[in-house]
């Protein structure tokens, strides 16, 4: 299933408007910054130049997203989102590494500080924009369910705060006259984005390497046990993985051996359909069918699903034989 037009072109105007926002921002903190000569204003130039790159990125990462499963990219195009956070992610490390070697250099050498007041007013009003982009990329990332657009919004939201540091930083340059509290603040925002960059890169690595999401399994199992219906026996082998708009989720389903495959066939659409209420109209749903004895069909005489449950490998199935309700190889949840 192709995304909704409208969504992408949603996409497509947030991470334009990133962009140009982006631009604007960086030429007024970097004209800030040659006005004061100050390692914490530079400090949020560099920062804003990294945005600008990343929301670079994102526009074209947002493109390719979009491009539905072929022959090449049968499962679509839609990791490429996790490589947009995760290079997101290491351009805010470096940029965080760049702000504390030239902060520390200010801390050693000294800084002639000029025209504060000034710079302040620019990084104020730039903090206020930052802000306003931020919450907004974030809202239409989740609106549209785009991680490029959530993270960031969230790189944006960074970006003002660390803005509103800097000004608290340097007004209190101005107040005390202290120059060296200008690299203090500059080694503070290092600091600061070193950890949201990390984090960033957590992110696209845990997509890429198809983390187990808790929260989502959880949603899957309590729609699959809302919707049950008799001779639905057993449910494990429960996974699922995202990419881009698209959710994957694959699992084994045990049901009465003389079932037939009209009622195979009909058992996984009512499947399929329980999901994509659940998560979403782009959920594709492959289940394998095990057998089992035709006495056990009745749905009630079998406990309720949990997640620990679904997630299970049995031995049986291990072994490619039927599914075994009891035997198992692993029961444990994924971490939270």
């Amino acid at each position: 299933m192709n995304p909704d037009p409208s969504l992408l072109a949603s996409r497509r105007t947030a991470v334009l408007l990133s962009l140009g926002v982006g631009l604007a921002m960086l030429a007024g903190k970097w004209f800030a910054y040659v006005l004061t000569g100050s390692d914490a204003i530079l400090s949020d130039a560099l920062e804003s130049i990294v945005h600008v790159m990343a929301t670079g990125f994102a526009s074209v990462s947002i493109v390719l997203s979009a491009r539905p499963p072929d022959r090449k990219y049968p499962y679509g195009y839609g990791k490429i989102e996790f490589f947009s956070a995760g290079f997101e992610g290491a351009m805010i490390f470096l940029a965080a590494l760049a702000i504390l070697h030239q902060a520390g250099v200010g801390l050693l050498l000294g800084r002639e500080l000029r025209q504060l007041d000034l710079g302040v007013l620019i990084i104020l009003l730039a903090s206020v924009a930052n802000l306003a982009l931020g919450l907004f990329l974030v809202r239409r990332g989740k609106r549209t369910g785009s991680l490029i657009l959530e993270a960031d919004g969230h790189h944006v939201l960074t970006d003002s705060w660390t803005s509103f540091g800097v000004v608290a930083g340097v007004a209190l340059v101005l107040a005390t006259g202290w120059s060296w509290l200008d690299g203090a603040v500059a080694i503070a925002v290092g600091l600061n984005i070193l950890w949201a960059g990390s984090r960033l890169v957590r992110a696209g690595v845990a997509g890429l390497m198809d983390r187990a999401d808790p929260a989502v399994l959880a949603r899957i199992v309590a729609a699959l046990q809302e919707g049950r219906r008799p001779g639905w026996i057993d449910l494990h082998q429960l996974r699922q993985w995202t990419a881009g708009d698209r959710t994957f989720v694959d699992f084994h389903l045990v049901v009465p051996e003389p079932w037939t495959v009209g009622q195979l066939h009909d058992t996984h659409d009512a499947c399929r359909d329980l999901l994509r209420q659940a998560l979403g109209p782009a959920t594709e749903v492959i289940i394998h069918f095990d057998p089992d004895r035709p006495d056990l069909s009745g749905a009630a005489a079998n406990p309720p699903w949990t997640v620990a449950e679904a997630i299970r490998v049995p031995i049986a199935a291990d072994l490619g034989g039927a599914g075994d309700s009891k035997a198992t190889v692993a029961a444990s949840a994924p971490p939270a």
